[in-house]
């Protein structure tokens, strides 16, 4: 394309975190066969901190990590740019062990698209000083300097470098000096140099293996040229020689069965992770000798083979020169290494070659310190990156362990046929004639909304895909018997460029809506819940089921002493999923809210442990604590409310009173009664958030409402995963539940502190030995009630556990 196309394309996009926010994405980890989830960081976007949690809690402490990619992707990159960013924060900040200012901690990149003949432009774009090639102060006129001079003065390697415009940049910033504005909280201690390394032997070069080297004399001077005269490989003295071939006569290049494999595999579309003891008709041995033959097949392997030998040579040098410097001692020197997947998959490739070159370093050369170094070296990257700072070897080595990064595109998932609402969709389209682009768009918002909205469940068609749990999770089962994963880390994203997430998508997720409603659905419901209460409220003066309200209350939590003092008289209006004041521990002295008061029960109780039902009154037409407010959607439960609590003798409003409100526009309730916000001390609500749309608007009310150091306990009912199966109709209620896992991270993000999820021990189905009807002294009128069998469209709920669908918790925060 155009250079000035590439140009309006890589200046409309801004890789990093704020790319990564904009497109479908999960990264998936083979140990544990589960994602990065990243919950619990204050980005307000579910899954942006996934890069950050990857690097701090996985690989901030490994000594070398591989990237495999498909080449100049720009959302790729995006996830490269913001996992390099977020390594060099870690290794530059100042609490990392061992940090010398004077001498900074280095991240060594080496890439696949530059030639290790490349380096002296690549200093000199590093450094932009006279010693190399000159290249502007001005980031933006140096890139394009750089692109001019990889094309005009090279022109070998031939990758799209314009997506990696971002990456580079930072780079160069990095070791020009300036500030690390990935991390602007960290700026004044943050410094890491990132050093970006030509990695391959030219392609020039590799091709020529293939076509000008038919026999054993013209494969001698060809190595003999590659690494006497142009150093891409070992030369014969040297002890890495002995990792490149096979043996010593026939120079072919050192590779393994599954490897040779893997790369038929590549070029073929061969299944190697099915129970099948055959490839295209030949068994696992029969397909190795074919490869391992003199064909076609065989010397595109053998020209594959150069470029890793080739790459893991240059790695393994710069590692060991790094480390006989003695700036590991420091902690200091890291490595990354950027390729193409197939150069990498499974650890084989150039990690094999790496290791093999350190392995007989350490066995052959001559210096003995130098084989000490290769060795401590092997060791340090022959294992899974540390977890803490706390080993001994953390600082002798500069880190530990190893770890490959690999990716795969969404559309390989094939989720459209997979997925019931995608399926449903194909299927509506295909009836309606529709065009495919408006079928297209279709696709794009189900997969927007499965991954916003339903994140495990799209982990968990991802997870059980036979094109991501083959290589993923059954590697060793197929013919080739793979000894590693296809990578530790798995980067699958979305790879349709149209498909973007904008403002829109992110406020549906920020404020946790109904993910089954829209809108003018949710303010349906909320109509509706509204109706029903208000019938509720008018019979409330009926006479219930006492017996029942107390095997309830009992169950749930409340005492005997919680029973008596609400008396027979009210009991039986209890509205509850839990017992929130087992949580909230109301002190006396204090400003009570109770968001959804229904008929009062645990507002009176709260007058009781405030002391507001026994304090006398202040100065006439001043309200101060001790003092409960509770506040309800049904106009008739707080006239209900407000005439029971009269008549209990509390003092009306001094110090209870109730307000007809929405916990979403809780401000606008409060004005009416000059009601200020942050006047609570203990905040607490009995299954009112269950049917509240916008759980986000409502927590975040809450934390308005209260003082500087008040505190929560908010019961409601929770979806234990975070989706309910869409093939299913489920009830209003249940599908506004808000998913379990979801709410400890909305909290937090909304300020809350010290946020615990409190399971509440309140089953969701509880058998009560007490007649339904009670008595009925009501003249044969009926109190309405809201829960009743379930509806014919619903009668499947009756052969579930919902106690394994549903969990009733309390939340718990602070704020601060």
């Amino acid at each position: 394309s155009e250079p000035s196309q590439e140009r309006n394309i890589a200046d409309n996009i801004h890789m990093g975190e704020e790319e990564m926010n904009r497109f479908v994405h999960r990264i998936l980890k083979s140990s544990s066969a589960s994602s990065i989830a990243g919950l619990g960081s204050k980005s307000t976007h579910p899954t942006a901190p996934a890069v950050q949690q990857l690097v701090n809690q996985e690989l901030q402490h490994a000594k070398l990590l591989y990237f495999g990619e498909f080449h100049s992707e720009s959302r790729i990159v995006a996830f490269q740019t913001e996992l390099i960013k977020e390594w060099a924060n870690c290794l530059g900040s100042s609490s990392s062990v061992g940090l010398d200012k004077n001498n900074p901690p280095r991240i060594h990149l080496i890439m696949e698209h530059f030639s290790v003949d490349m380096q002296p432009m690549l200093d000199g774009y590093a450094s932009a000083d006279a010693t190399h090639k000159s290249f502007s102060e001005d980031d933006e006129k140096a890139f394009e300097e750089l692109i001019t001079s990889y094309k005009n003065d090279f022109g070998t390697e031939g990758h799209d470098l314009r997506p990696y415009r971002n990456l580079l940049q930072f780079c160069r910033q990095t070791t020009k000096g300036e500030p690390n504005n990935s991390c602007p909280e960290n700026n004044e201690e943050a410094s890491c140099e990132v050093h970006v390394h030509g990695g391959f032997i030219p392609r020039n070069h590799a091709a020529r293996l293939n076509k000008e080297c038919p026999d054993a004399s013209s494969k001698i001077k060809f190595f003999d040229e590659m690494s006497s005269q142009r150093g891409y490989l070992p030369k014969e003295s040297d002890a890495m020689r002995n990792a490149l071939f096979e043996d010593g006569s026939s120079f072919k290049l050192r590779g393994s069965t599954e490897h040779r494999l893997l790369i038929q595999s590549l070029m073929r579309g061969t299944d190697l992770y099915s129970s099948s003891e055959v490839v295209e008709g030949h068994s696992a041995e029969e397909a190795d000798e074919a490869v391992d033959e003199e064909t076609p097949m065989s010397r595109l392997y053998q020209a594959q083979l150069l470029k890793d030998h080739a790459m893991g040579f240059r790695i393994a040098s710069l590692m060991l020169d790094h480390y006989e410097a003695g700036r590991d001692s420091l902690s200091s020197d890291r490595y990354i290494v950027i390729a193409g997947f197939g150069h990498l998959k499974h650890h084989m490739g150039v990690p094999e070659c790496v290791n093999r070159c350190l392995r007989q370093e350490a066995l052959l050369h001559p210096n003995e310190q130098r084989r000490a170094s290769a060795m401590d070296l092997l060791l340090s990257i022959s294992r899974r990156p540390l977890s803490t700072e706390s080993n001994i070897h953390q600082n002798k080595f500069g880190g530990n362990g190893s770890a490959l990064i690999g990716c795969q595109m969404m559309y390989e998932v094939y989720l459209e046929d997979k997925y019931p609402p995608m399926i449903d969709a194909a299927e509506e389209a295909s009836d309606d004639g529709a065009e495919d682009d408006g079928a297209e768009q279709t696709k794009r918002k189900l997969l927007k909304d499965l991954y916003l909205q339903h994140p495990k469940l799209l982990d968990e068609y991802l997870i059980k895909s036979p094109e991501i749990s083959g290589p993923l999770l059954h590697f060793a089962n197929g013919i080739a018997g793979f000894e590693h994963p296809s990578a530790d880390f798995l980067f699958v994203y979305d790879e349709d460029d149209d498909n973007i997430i904008d403002g829109t998508d992110l406020d549906k997720t920020n404020k946790s809506k109904c993910p089954f409603q829209t809108d003018s659905a949710n303010k349906d419901v909320k109509d509706e819940t509204a109706e029903a209460y208000e019938q509720v409220g008018k019979t409330a003066g009926m006479k219930g089921n006492v017996a029942k309200a107390r095997a309830i209350m009992s169950q749930i939590g409340y005492t005997e002493d919680d029973m008596a003092y609400i008396g027979d008289d009210d009991i039986y209006n209890f509205q509850g999923v839990a017992n929130p004041h087992n949580v909230a521990k109301i002190n006396f002295g204090e400003a009570v809210l109770d968001i959804g008061s229904g008929l009062g029960i645990d507002s009176f109780l709260a007058m009781r442990d405030c002391g507001a039902d026994t304090c006398q009154l202040a100065s006439e037409g001043v309200i101060s604590a001790p003092f409960v407010v509770g506040v309800d959607l049904a106009e008739s439960e707080v006239q209900h409310t407000t005439k029971r609590a009269s008549e209990r003798g509390y003092s009306v409003p001094q110090r209870i009173q109730f307000l007809c409100g929405d916990v979403e526009k809780l401000d606008k309730a409060f004005s009416l009664k000059n009601l200020p916000m942050e006047t609570f001390d203990v905040c607490i609500s009995n299954g009112a958030f269950c049917l509240v749309p916008d759980k986000f608007k409502a927590f975040e009310n809450v934390f308005k409402s209260l003082k500087p150091g008040g505190r929560m306990a908010i019961s409601t009912t929770t979806i234990v995963s975070d989706h309910l199966d869409p093939s299913f109709e489920w009830p209003v209620c249940m599908r506004m539940f808000a998913s379990l896992e979801s709410i400890q991270p909305m909290c937090e993000r909304i300020g809350f502190k010290n946020v615990r999820i409190v399971d509440a021990e309140s089953p969701m189905e509880m058998e009560i030995p007490i007649d339904e009807e009670g008595v009925n002294n009501n003249n044969g009128r009926q109190r309405f009630k809201i829960h009743g069998k379930y509806a014919d469209q619903f009668e499947f709920l009756d052969n579930m556990d919902m106690d394994e669908l549903c969990k009733v918790v309390t939340v718990y925060g602070e704020k601060l």
